[in-house]
């Protein structure tokens, strides 16, 4: 893995982008909430993970989640609650911190705690979904100090009204995660790849009949920032961010105006059935042929890890459950090898 950063300066954005970093007022809707998410693989280690931090502001109620996994690992999972007195830039939640210095920069990543111990087997035992404290799974010492710096310019997504039930606004970014992480008492130093986004408006998580979002990064090939759900017919935003021609660890992005914007997708998702839950078969591979204004990339994913998201409601007596199959796929994108996160989302009744 290289230490090298791109000549990237978050300094030479423009205003009306770097806004977008930081937080936004809030809207009437008590469901408008704002919220980032980061990720990281380290292919040196066999080691990824994710976290985000969730606030709505009518409630002063915080929630996260937190997850380290990887092929040969056990998924460490904990989603804890919070609260909090006014929305600021920097946030804290259940022992992480997200802090920044600019916006677009560095963003730093600090957790000092527990996390649940999912087990080793494709899927996460559900038992280490919740809360530490309430959780039946054993639980285990973790704490990271990661630091991701961007390499590309933020990807904006376009204003569009369709997507009101889940944001007003969504940026992505990729970039280098570096630091350290410990585990039980041991040290392992972070060198990989990661991304982010930042999302801020209403999530209404039944409001989709379906989505897919992927987050995949690459050390020497494209990778893949990508939000697209049915509401009511499709809609996808999200960008290609490209490396130079010939491969190599150095990441550049060439292409100017929309030319890294998706503006096609195409997939087959693979399943197998899941057992007690028909109407949710578990997700095991993605094929997709993502089409931008440069051309047309081919991905290949494989699932090794899932993490069911879970939000239940009832309507009408009958329970809706959101079903978010948060997965960890080993991916090639044109040939070049990756890892990402990918959402397989979906609504099931009387789970």
């Amino acid at each position: 893995m290289t230490s090298t950063v791109t000549a990237y300066s978050p300094a030479d954005l423009p205003a009306d982008v770097a806004q977008h970093d930081l937080v936004h007022p809030a809207g009437p809707d008590r469901r408008w909430r704002e919220s980032y998410y980061f990720s990281f693989y380290d292919t040196r280690h066999g080691i990824g993970g994710f976290s985000s931090i969730g606030r709505r502001v009518a409630t002063g109620h915080s929630g996260s989640v937190n997850v380290l996994w990887g092929p040969d690992r056990h998924s460490l999972v904990a989603s804890e609650w919070d609260s909090f007195e006014k929305l600021e830039n920097h946030t804290h939640v259940a022992g992480m911190t997200y802090s920044s210095q600019q916006p677009f920069g560095d963003w730093r990543l600090e957790f000092d705690g527990k996390l649940n111990d999912g087990g080793d087997g494709v899927e996460c035992d559900h038992a280490a979904l919740g809360p530490v404290a309430k959780s039946a799974a054993d639980s285990v010492d973790v704490s990271y100090d990661l630091t991701f710096t961007p390499t590309h310019p933020p990807y904006v997504y376009k204003e569009d009204s369709r997507w009101s039930e889940l944001f007003t606004g969504h940026v992505d970014e990729v970039g280098l995660v570096k630091g350290t992480i410990t585990i039980d008492g041991t040290t392992i130093e972070i060198d990989g790849r990661g991304g982010k986004d930042h999302s801020w408006g209403v999530r209404n998580w039944f409001a989709p009949d379906d989505w897919r979002w992927i987050d995949l990064v690459s050390d020497t090939g494209p990778e893949v920032a990508m939000w697209r759900a049915h509401l009511g017919g499709w809609i996808g935003d999200g960008a290609v961010f490209t490396a130079p021609a010939g491969g190599g660890a150095v990441f550049t992005d060439p292409a100017s105006g929309d030319e890294r914007a998706i503006v096609g997708y195409t997939e087959t998702v693979r399943t197998s059935p899941r057992r007690d839950v028909p109407g949710k078969p578990i997700p095991t591979g993605l094929s997709a042929e993502i089409t931008t204004g440069s051309g047309v990339h081919q991905l290949e994913g494989t699932v090794v890890r899932v993490l069911p998201v879970l939000f239940d409601r009832r309507t009408d007596g009958t329970l809706q459950r959101s079903w978010n199959d948060r997965s960890l796929l080993s991916t090639t994108v044109d040939g070049h090898p990756g890892w990402a996160n990918v959402e397989f989302a979906g609504r099931v009744e009387n789970p």
